[in-house]
């Protein structure tokens, strides 16, 4: 991972972004250098020009405005790589109009989405469509789906990791400086009318919900996962295998969706007993979990072959409202609509304390996409995934036979994004973009 080598000490930009520059210590020999980077000519920004070592910070940034005026002042000619290949268009005319996701014609057409409209047409120029059907299913019958992907791509990117997409599957290969390891994408989707449980209105609904339905959710798409026994293709057997899974299955699911997806791997649920007048969190063993005509065993790394999963992540931020407020903070927001996004995350200090966050989202506004994710680390893998990887994520672990989870501060909890337009009283328009167990 070429951040780990170099340090980066100035970006610099020509407005509006037709040539950026980045200024950076190369850590082995100390020397300054700087790179000037343009969009080449199917959009993807690739260096055009490399400068140094210089002196000092000053004479660098002085060196690298005037590299910047001089690709500005030949563009066309200076961006030109001669390999560049057609980006994939996401919002190309490929479905017909009456068979678009109700989410695709909400990203196209609201103002409210602009953010994430601009940033999505902005990944496509590196995202490649490996099996053809990328593009018709996102615009149509999976799109949540596919954002999911968009998701896990963005965040191994951000991680620092080389990404690979090999074909057909599974999604990703991800090399890295501890270690590779490929992540193959699902989501629990929404199930048939007759299956779909209501969003509890009292505790004991509630219990039901997570410690049953919820449970049931999961295990169809991470067995499914299982079945495919991809540990028996050439060159995976030897390489950690993750399941990167989301909770798409109903409005609101998202906040209940992470303490009922722990239960469902470990095989054990987290009550709140009095002891000799304590008030304690202990471990309760689980067998299974029953929703209608549907039981399921309980303990999903417990299950045969799952011993070849060596990780299952998720992020219930990892939604379209995310690609939204990173959008906005990267200046691709409409003016006419103001975000909010507020919530719960582990306190900055690293107390541990839980506290409430409310911020406006605006360009410049703090996020990163590991934010909000969670690793769960399989006890019984045969190839571990290392402790090291997604250091801005929380990781659960077993130690000595109980589980353990290592927070970063500033985690989010839970979260929703309030969006305001200029024509319309405060209102909530989109689901709840975190929750925590």
């Amino acid at each position: 991972m070429a951040s780990v080598l170099v340090a980066e000490v100035e970006w610099m930009e020509l407005k509006p972004g037709g040539v950026l520059a980045t200024v950076f210590l190369d850590r082995t020999d100390k020397d300054l250098w700087s790179a000037i980077l343009a969009p080449d000519l199917a959009g993807r920004y690739r260096g055009v020009m490399n400068l140094g070592p210089h002196a000092n910070v000053r004479e660098a940034v002085e060196a690298t405005a005037e590299g910047m005026a001089a690709v500005h002042n030949d563009y066309e000619a200076a961006r030109e790589q001669g390999d560049e290949a057609p980006p994939v268009d996401f919002f190309a005319n490929v479905a017909p109009e009456k068979l678009w996701h109700r989410n695709f014609r909400y990203l196209r057409e609201q103002p409210a989405a602009i953010g994430a409209r601009h940033l999505i047409q902005l990944m496509m120029r590196w995202y490649e469509n490996q099996d053809g059907t990328f593009v018709r299913e996102f615009q149509t019958t999976a799109f949540d789906a596919r954002i999911w992907e968009l998701y896990v791509w963005a965040m191994l990117r951000e991680s620092g990791y080389t990404v690979e997409q090999p074909k057909p599957a599974p999604d990703f290969l991800a090399h890295g400086f501890d270690g590779s390891f490929y992540v193959e994408a699902t989501t629990a989707n929404e199930p048939p009318a007759a299956n779909v449980a209501t969003v509890p209105t009292n505790e004991a609904e509630l219990l039901v919900y997570v410690h049953e339905y919820l449970p049931t959710r999961f295990s169809g798409p991470l067995c499914a996962k299982l079945q495919k026994r991809y540990w028996e293709r050439k060159g995976i057997e030897d390489i950690p295998f993750t399941i990167a899974i989301q909770d798409f299955h109903g409005e609101l699911s998202m906040t209940y969706s992470q303490s009922a997806l722990y239960e469902y791997l470990y095989g054990v649920r987290i009550d709140t007993v009095e002891i000799e007048g304590i008030v304690q969190k202990v471990e309760v063993p689980v067998k299974s979990h029953v929703w209608g005509a549907k039981k399921v065993p309980s303990g999903f790394f417990s299950l045969s072959d799952s011993e070849h999963i060596s990780a299952v992540m998720f992020n219930a931020g990892g939604t379209l409202t995310k690609f939204n407020r990173m959008g906005i903070a990267a200046g691709m927001g409409d003016e006419s609509v103001t975000v909010v996004h507020e919530g719960t995350r582990f306190a900055l200090d690293d107390s541990g304390e839980q506290i409430t966050f409310s911020t406006l989202v605006t360009e410049g506004y703090e996020e990163d996409w590991v934010d909000g994710l969670t690793v769960f680390h399989n006890p019984n893998a045969l190839r571990p995934l290392a402790m090291e990887a997604f250091p801005g994520a929380a990781h659960v672990f077993e130690n000595d036979g109980l589980r353990t989870q290592l927070t970063p501060s500033g985690h989010i909890v839970s979260s929703i994004t309030r969006l305001i337009t200029r024509k319309q009283s405060s209102k909530t328009l989109t689901t709840p973009t975190g929750a925590g167990g």
